[in-house]
């Protein structure tokens, strides 16, 4: 034996057979950290009681971004899991937000790395019919589906919760 494996001692696999032991094992690997969302939303009434309806329902992390302007600032700050994005804004529709929002981040000498590695889901919310929200591909998007606002809350969570639970079908544009 060397001086380095002359220290170690091995211990019998019983002391890690304790319920407590276990008990903490089983909750780690259940743990799963929050997942951050951006909701682009121009009406503050409905970003409130979506935003406060998800936190309450899945433990999620949301920004709101009442405008295209803002989202992009909140996006060369943060990277996002999920974005929730309002087809019908103010100054640019939902596509021309992402293909703005696009060109910005190229620009942006200071992303979060993950932006470079990842497409970030995009769930559409919106009045209007699906049809009518025609998506366009981009690098740092993936458009993984549509929610339409005229659905009961529960329907929209439910909805949201949906693309929240399986990210890696929608994250890397497998879906």
């Amino acid at each position: 034996m060397n001086a380095v494996t002359e220290n170690i001692t091995i211990l019998p696999m019983s002391r890690f057979n304790n319920p407590t032991l276990n008990s903490l094992k089983a909750n780690f690997k259940s743990f799963k950290k929050s997942k951050k969302i951006l909701m682009i939303e121009d009406d503050p009434d409905m970003a409130a009681v979506i935003s406060k309806s998800l936190k309450q329902k899945y433990s999620c992390i949301i920004d709101i971004a009442q405008d295209p302007f803002e989202a992009m600032n909140f996006m060369t700050e943060n990277f996002y899991d999920l974005i929730i994005l309002d087809w019908q804004l103010p100054a640019l529709n939902g596509a021309e937000t992402l293909v703005q929002a696009e060109k910005g981040l190229r620009l942006e000498p200071s992303l979060p790395i993950q932006w470079d590695r990842q497409r970030v889901p995009v769930v559409i919310f919106s009045s209007s019919k699906k049809n009518e929200c025609p998506p366009r591909r981009t690098k740092h998007f993936n458009y993984v589906g549509f929610v339409s606002k005229s659905q009961p809350l529960n329907a929209i969570l439910d909805s949201f919760g949906h693309y929240m639970e399986d990210e890696t079908t929608y994250r890397y544009g497998t879906a």
